[in-house]
């Protein structure tokens, strides 16, 4: 072949891995020194030299935004992540300004394609801003939006995750939000249904990027981020972490790894988890603290762990396998379910049964919040919801009843009639119908006002039903399978792993839906 066809294919992929506008960069990196190119967000997130770019020769087919159009704006392609393949895309916010071209969405579609047809994880690594204007004004815009019905058909088949690196206000932020699991970094990132100057020309109002979707927001407020960064790195480091747990298809079963040591395993341990839980149901202790004693390594990774504080819900590994756990946390709300932890719940467990990953439930809990504000935050749809997904689990499932489990929340936690492979209490356990003390006044109420001395006969019933509710009165009636001391807790759940079978072909469930 002659050297000058040769010379000129060089010369084009030089062109298309090009930066855009290089002030652009400069001017952010100045406000955020840690803040990365597109290319460097791609080679800190794969394995060293894994990268096999797609599409490096693409280009805006508008003839006046050619030329500023290098690989238009999108960098493509397959990489690996501990030696396992993912597809991943990444916005060049330097080339016109981050939006999103015709061309480049033609590249995204190829990659679904491949993740599809290959049954390997997506990747988002976002910085773009709604579609680019002058390719899509007009009758045009008739004929977008196929991005949407590509993460569709995706959503449990392939883990996909988004990353919000720079403001994804429109369009990205919709995409990312049918994503399975959605990092944001702090500072930078952005997620909205319109940015500032659309919202002004909308409605008439001046809001920053901040008021409508920062990354604390995001994870926060409206739980709509999975994890929030302190910088690029520690999000790209997350997707990671956050892989490592699952398989690269449902038609996989997720990774093992080589078992550790959990610090429950030594006598040490053993003293401190007997000890952690006060048979107290009003002194609270800290939940993540008690599951790090259970779990390989005593590592976990949360989902949402600024969101719906009052529920725990995290990654971790026990005897080397991945396993998802969902757990009341007393440190607030006293571990009580409101609408943030229903939502973030709801996601999780059709995340893990999606993907085949068992479940633990530890259930301390007093009940479902009640009242005119979790009324007019849809708390009747959402509770269901979530009973919904734990109804539909199909994987491995074991409930540990820590102290309280109270009415519908208990059953939301996997509850008996959840048909978990094993159900078993602590010591601590109890249940009722409702809060103890509610229950007293509902029935006993006008007795007790009667009574010569009303503070007595509260105690004196208070005492009754806290009796009643012994946990120990559940396993005579094999409504448990056992009571079981905190320290045998760790063993009980890999004996349940080591002979629930696996599924010989596991395949797809069900879609994951925001």
């Amino acid at each position: 072949m002659d050297k000058a066809l040769l010379q000129e294919l060089d010369e084009k992929r030089k062109k298309g891995r090009a930066p855009g506008h290089v002030n652009t960069k400069k001017n952010a990196q100045s406000l955020h020194p840690d803040k990365l190119s597109a290319r460097e967000r791609i080679n800190l997130l794969l394995d060293p030299g894994s990268f096999e770019e797609l599409g490096v020769l693409a280009r805006s087919q508008n003839k006046d935004l050619y030329d500023r159009s290098p690989a238009d704006g999108l960098i493509a392609g397959c990489g690996k992540i501990d030696g396992r393949v993912v597809y991943v895309s990444s916005d060049d916010s330097t080339v016109l300004a981050g939006t999103r071209g015709r061309v480049g969405e033609l590249k995204t579609q190829r990659l679904r394609e491949m993740a599809e047809k290959h049954n390997k994880p997506y990747i988002a690594l976002m910085e773009a801003g709604a579609g680019r204007f002058q390719e899509i004004n007009g009758a045009t815009a008739a004929g977008v939006g196929n991005r949407f019905r590509e993460h569709f058909r995706l959503s449990g088949r392939v883990p996909m995750v988004a990353a919000f690196m720079g403001a994804c206000f429109g369009g990205p932020s919709f995409t990312g939000q049918q994503s399975d699991f959605i990092t944001i970094v702090d500072g930078t990132g952005f997620m909205g249904m319109s940015g500032p100057p659309v919202v002004k020309v909308g409605i008439g109002i001046d809001v920053t990027r901040e008021e409508i979707g920062s990354g604390q927001l995001s994870a926060a407020v409206t739980g709509q981020a999975d994890h929030l960064g302190s910088n690029e790195k520690e999000s790209l480091l997350a997707i990671r972490t956050f892989l490592s747990y699952f398989p690269s298809s449902c038609f996989d079963l997720p990774p093992v790894h080589e078992p550790r040591p959990a610090p429950c395993d030594t006598p040490e341990g053993k003293e401190k988890i007997n000890a952690l839980v006060s048979e107290n149901h009003r002194r609270g202790y800290n939940m993540e603290q008690l599951v790090r004693m259970l779990v390989d390594g005593g590592e976990l990774f949360v989902y949402r762990p600024l969101y719906g504080r009052n529920l725990l819900t995290t990654l971790c590994r026990i005897n080397g396998r991945s396993v998802g756990i969902v757990a009341n946390n007393p440190m607030h709300l006293a571990g009580a379910l409101n609408h943030e932890a229903a939502i973030k719940a709801r996601k999780f467990i059709d995340l893990c049964d999606a993907y085949h990953i068992p479940m633990v439930f530890l259930c301390d809990c007093p009940g479902f919040l009640v009242g005119p504000d979790m009324e007019k935050n849809r708390m009747v749809s959402l509770a269901s919801r979530m009973l919904n997904s734990v109804i539909a689990t199909t994987v491995p499932k074991v409930t540990v009843v820590i102290r309280k489990a109270i009415g519908l929340a208990y059953i939301a936690m996997g509850g008996k009639t959840m048909n978990p492979d094993v159900i078993v209490g602590w010591p601590t356990s109890f249940f009722d119908a409702m809060g103890p003390a509610a229950g007293v006044e509902l029935v006993h109420g006008r007795k007790i006002k009667e009574a010569a001395d009303p503070e007595a006969l509260r105690a004196e019933l208070m005492q009754k039903v806290l009796e009643e509710g012994n946990g120990y009165l559940a396993a005579e009636r094999a409504l448990l399978d056992d009571i079981i001391s905190p320290c045998e807790t760790r063993n009980l759940i890999i004996s349940v792993l080591e002979r629930h079978p696996q599924p010989r072909q596991p395949g797809f469930k069900h879609r994951i839906d925001p």
